[in-house]
Formats: C-alpha cells, sequence, structure tokens
C-alpha cells in the first residue's frame, strides 16, 4: 500500500512538473485555487529513556490503524568493517535472522508472521537495522523475536552457505552493469581511502567469511549502548515498556567499542575518470563531491538547490538534457546523508555519440546555478517538491520509524523530523545562488564516464582524463 502511494504521488507530482516545465504556453486554469502552504510533519508525543543495558529506547504513540513498527539501528554499519573486508556488514546483515539460540530461520518468520507482521534486515554506511512490524495485540512476540535476533544470531553453517552463493551470484550480475562499475569507482575517487569507499565486498570477502567470522563481527557490533530501539503505532507505552524490559533485560556488551567514523575528505578539484567498456552502446555519467552534512546550516539550501538542478521532473537539469536536447530519458541528481558527511551526485545515461555534448549541459547547468538568481515559482516548485515527497514518506508507521532512526544515527535529535518543511520553505533565492556557488561548481566535481573507447577522446576537452578500472 505505501508503495502505492508513493507512485501515485510520484505521478501528480510528474503531471505538475510537467506544467511548470510548459508552464508558459499551457497555463493552469486562473480559476483554480492556489496551493495550500505545506505544513509540518508533526511530531508526535515521543518518550526517550535509557535502559539499565544502555539501549536508547523511544516509545512513540501514534493513532490509526491497531500496528506497530519496531525498529533497532545499530551502529556500525560498512564503515565499521575490518581493513581487507570491506562489505562484510552487508553479508552480517543478510544472515543475522537466519537463526538463533533457540529459532530456526523459520520459526523466526513464522512467528512474526503470526501476528501480522515481517522482519527485515539491511546495512548502510552507518548501521544495521532490524525492523519488525505487527498488529498491535502481536507487540510483545515482535519484540521478543527481534530481541532474540540481535542477541543471541547463531549463523547456521547451513544458512550462512546459502546466503554466501546468493551473494557471489548478484555481486557477479551488479559487476556486469555499467552503473555499478560507475558506483565503484566514482566512490573510491570521492572517498579516497575513507571507510564509505566500499560500495559492496569482494568476492574473497565473501567467499572467506564463516559462521566464526560473522558471530566476531555481530558481538564487536551489537552492543546495548550503541542502539536505538524505536517503537511506534497504536500501543501501550507502560505495557510496551515492559515488554522492553523483559525482551532486552541483562543484554550485555563484550570487548572495546567500535571506533568512530572518521570525518569524510575535502572535496577536489575536477576530476574526469574513464572506464572502458568495449562495445557499449550507452555512455553512464556520475559527477558529484562531498557534500553538507544534516546539520550543517547549509544543508536546507542545498538541499533546495539540488531540486532546482534535477532532483526532480521540474528540474533544471530534466528540462534541458531530456525535454530540450533529448540526450537521456532520466537524468537526475540527488543530496545524500551520511553520519560523518554527505555527498551530492548526478547521474544520466546517454547515447554514445552524445556523451560529451551531454556533460556539456549537466556542467553548464551546475555552474549557471551559482551564477543566475532562481525565479520565484522556480524556488517554490523545488520547496514544494521536498515538503511534499518528504510528508509522504513519513506517513506509514514503519516509514516513520525508519525517519527516526536514521536521525539518530547520523546524530540527529528526533524533533528535528518536524523542522523539515519550515526549514525548506524558508530557503530563499540569493541561498540558493550560494549553495550554487560552494556545492554546484563544476571545477570541484568529480566526474566518472563509463563507456565505449571511442567516447574517450571527446572527453579531454573538459581536461585531462584518467583511464581506471574498477
Amino acid at each position: 500500500m505505501k508503495t502505492n502511494l508513493i507512485r501515485t504521488f510520484a505521478v501528480l507530482l510528474s503531471l505538475a512538473a510537467s506544467h511548470v516545465l510548459a508552464g508558459e504556453s499551457h497555463p493552469l486554469p486562473k480559476e483554480l485555487p492556489p496551493f495550500a502552504e505545506d505544513k509540518p510533519l508533526p511530531v508526535p508525543k515521543i518518550l526517550k529513556s535509557t535502559t539499565p543495558e544502555g539501549l536508547t529506547l523511544w516509545l512513540v504513540p501514534r493513532e490509526g490503524f491497531p500496528k506497530v513498527s519496531v525498529l533497532l539501528a545499530v551502529r556500525g554499519g560498512t564503515a565499521a568493517d575490518p581493513k581487507g573486508k570491506e562489505g562484510l556488514a552487508q553479508l552480517l546483515a543478510d544472515t543475522l535472522k537466519e537463526g538463533t539460540a533457540s529459532r530456526t530461520s523459520r520459526q523466526i518468520a513464522e512467528e512474526v508472521q503470526s501476528v501480522g507482521g515481517s522482519l527485515e534486515v539491511h546495512a548502510d554506511d552507518d548501521a544495521i537495522y532490524l525492523q519488525a512490524d505487527g498488529l498491535a495485540t502481536g507487540v510483545d512476540t515482535v519484540l521478543t523475536v527481534l530481541a532474540d535476533v540481535a542477541r543471541n544470531a547463531s549463523f547456521p553453517a547451513q544458512e550462512v552457505e546459502l546466503a554466501k552463493a546468493n551473494a557471489l551470484q548478484q555481486l557477479q550480475v551488479k559487476a556486469s552493469t555499467p552503473n555499478f562499475l560507475a558506483d565503484k569507482v566514482f566512490a573510491s575517487a570521492v572517498y579516497g581511502k575513507h571507510p564509505y569507499h566500499a560500495i559492496a565486498p569482494e568476492p574473497a570477502v565473501i567467499s572467506s567469511a564463516t559462521p566464526d567470522v560473522l558471530k566476531k563481527e555481530f558481538v564487536r557490533r551489537f552492543r546495548p549502548a550503541s542502539s536505538l530501539l524505536v517503537i511506534t503505532g497504536a500501543f501501550d507505552p507502560d505495557a510496551a515498556s515492559k515488554a522492553v524490559a523483559k525482551a532486552f533485560g541483562g543484554w550485555k556488551a563484550t570487548g572495546p567499542a567500535l571506533a568512530e567514523t572518521p570525518p569524510v575528505v575535502s572535496a577536489k578539484g575536477r576530476e574526469i575518470l574513464f572506464v572502458p567498456r568495449p562495445g557499449s552502446v550507452q555512455s553512464n555519467i556520475l559527477v558529484g563531491r562531498i557534500g553538507p552534512h544534516r546539520a550543517e546550516p547549509g544543508f536546507f539550501p542545498a538541499l533546495v538547490a539540488n531540486s532546482v538542478y534535477g532532483g526532480g521532473f521540474a528540474s533544471r537539469l530534466m528540462a534541458n538534457v531530456r525535454e530540450d536536447k533529448g540526450y537521456s530519458y532520466s537524468p537526475g541528481s540527488a543530496l545524500m546523508v551520511v553520519q560523518r558527511g554527505g555527498l551530492f551526485r548526478v547521474r544520466a545515461q546517454v547515447r554514445n555519440e552524445v556523451t560529451a555534448a551531454a556533460l556539456l549541459e549537466i556542467i553548464y547547468e551546475l555552474d549557471r546555478l551559482g551564477v543566475t538568481d532562481v525565479g520565484a515559482e522556480e524556488l517554490k516548485t523545488a520547496q514544494r517538491f521536498q515538503s511534499g515527497t518528504y510528508l509522504l514518506r513519513s506517513q506509514s508507521q514503519d516509514a516513520f520509524a525508519f525517519l527516526l532512526g536514521t536521525y539518530w544515527v547520523v546524530g540527529m535529535p528526533p524533533e528535528a523530523v518536524g523542522e523539515f518543511v519550515p526549514k525548506v520553505n524558508a530557503v530563499t533565492a540569493e541561498q540558493v545562488r550560494e549553495a550554487g556557488k560552494k556545492l554546484f561548481s563544476s571545477g570541484s566535481q568529480t566526474i566518472v564516464v563509463v563507456g565505449d573507447e571511442k567516447v574517450k577522446a571527446e572527453l579531454e576537452q573538459f581536461g585531462p582524463v584518467r583511464v581506471v578500472k574498477p
């Protein structure tokens, strides 16, 4: 249902954007009422506490469908992987729910399903997330199973071997795609030797993983003092607190805590990297650099500036590269956040013969953002897009719990979820232009192109080109 809502909203946004792009020739009827102002995301009462074991607990009662969502965020994602085992966190997440000391993988799944829910685990750069949901009447069951996985994962040999085989096959498929090649080279170029540079494990890391290796990593990362438990939905706080105490009581950590992830490196000057892919009929272009952290004052101006540049269908990049030039079907840009910084990235897939021309327009729009003013309607469209998608993504219990978890991981207080819309709407045209100068200047971007050898010569007009292999 959540996916369908997002798709529906995306369609509506695209239709609205189409009117914006063609607004002068096909204006909307004058009798239509104006858009209402976007309202901030209501911040419900968040009952914050810390258990005797050191686990941070946020209870968030929300009225609505009688359902609960439980999220356990554990700091220590791929950035915490040991040197030489980069990407191991992904395999750890894949095998975490495959068995405990008292439950098989099937029993784990069936127990949560018995209360109308499911349990999912995934890892990102900074954390491993366990998220389970179910009917409100089954909150005890959900907490019991999730706690068992978080405290007693056993990594059965048979399940580990199956997960390894699947991971190797998936990696082989990914490695054959130009997007993966571009991402790998781009991350390595932008982050250097920083832990964030690893986007996937190497085959040798997967092959050498054993139940003992995974257990060691599990014990090293899963610590109550490094974890947040969020419960959202229609539940009784007192009853939930007792259930948490029962499920997580006595959880103890062993060994030293994880080292802090170091700050990301500063953005470099322009660098052009070419990845040969003989026979490719199109080029995959990635352009980007280190961006602002979520807590930095310049984050929201940069976020709105990104929407103006390439973050939506009504963006300048879409109007130029797709609508006007027809070089790419879906060019776009994104501003991402991690615990120790951020990342700005532009992506486009184009035909071989227009690779250089498309890159020229990408660069042109980057530099134009810092030297021209954004119009009032263009600014409002960008703000409305950011606010609308944020509000829509935050409506379900699962999404709201995950939103709170990601805020905690990057060091933001839970109350900050209600500041998003007001801060987006407070961004001025002057701030967008200033963000354009600081973040979008083409001279500070790393450029990666994956494609056929014949496009390399055309790239040299933008500067020295270094050929690399992922």
